[in-house]
């Protein structure tokens, strides 16, 4: 054997060594899951949760915070991605009662830990609930159309650098709007360069941006509970 086909070989080695020791990339969803609805089903298809959590890099085994889950669809789908050995926090809960029933009728889902902070409290003060938690203790935070309603930015994002492990990702999307309104509070929009800016002041790096859930056909002067179908995102993926 020559010291190039040597060399391909150690290197082919290692290459499948990594991928065998590396979490696999969240596979197929089940859309059909106990707790989930009709309406689940026409949310899924302009929320595309598979391709979605492929692009933020959600692994089996990860340890992922829900950033205002809502009524739970993100978390329910969380749970499935990072399976039995992984975990879903659903931190500052502000919809408990629908998010209480969901995970009932799905059969209760023992990776799941759900943080309630009502509304508005949650996003007021949620930098000092963050302080609670431990130094580099997540895989990954995400949260989806929330990020517009934070009233104290800068803090909050001091606190997910700190409790997000190095390498570890923040994934945000949010209904866009143009720079030059930046946040429009009444429509629950902001510009996607003022998410970046804040983002990457706070010491992350941008690490993706995605077209996935982008819509030129959006009206900004409309929210997302007027047309939640036409409503165009901004998909972002920042890395610690």
């Amino acid at each position: 054997m020559t010291r190039t086909s040597k060399v391909g070989l150690l290197g082919l080695v290692a290459a499948v060594t990594l991928l065998l020791t590396m979490p696999s990339i969240a596979g197929s969803l089940d859309l059909d899951a106990k707790g989930r609805t009709e309406s689940d089903q026409d949310r899924d298809s302009y929320n595309k949760p598979e391709e979605l959590f492929a692009f933020w890099g959600i692994k089996d085994g990860m340890k992922v915070m829900d950033l205002y889950p809502g009524d739970g669809w993100t978390t329910l789908l969380l749970s499935q991605a990072v399976g039995p050995k992984g975990k879903v926090l659903a931190y500052a809960s502000y919809d408990h009662e629908s998010f209480d029933k969901r995970m009932k009728e799905a059969g209760g889902l023992k990776n799941v830990e759900e943080t309630v902070l009502a509304y508005p409290e949650g996003f007021e003060t949620l930098d000092q609930h963050l302080k609670k938690l431990p130094d580099a203790s997540l895989d990954a935070v995400i949260t989806i159309r929330n990020y517009h309603d934070l009233k104290n930015p800068i803090p909050v994002l001091a606190e997910l650098r700190r409790i997000i492990k190095p390498g570890g990702i923040l994934g945000i999307a949010d209904s866009r709007t143009t720079t030059a309104i930046k946040r429009d509070p009444p429509v629950c929009r902001i510009a996607e360069d003022v998410i970046i800016k804040e983002v990457t002041g706070a010491g992350f790096k941008l690490a993706g941006v995605s077209q996935m859930l982008s819509n030129p056909k959006d009206d900004y002067s409309r929210a997302f509970w007027d047309a939640r179908w036409i409503v165009d995102q901004a998909c972002l993926k920042f890395v610690r």
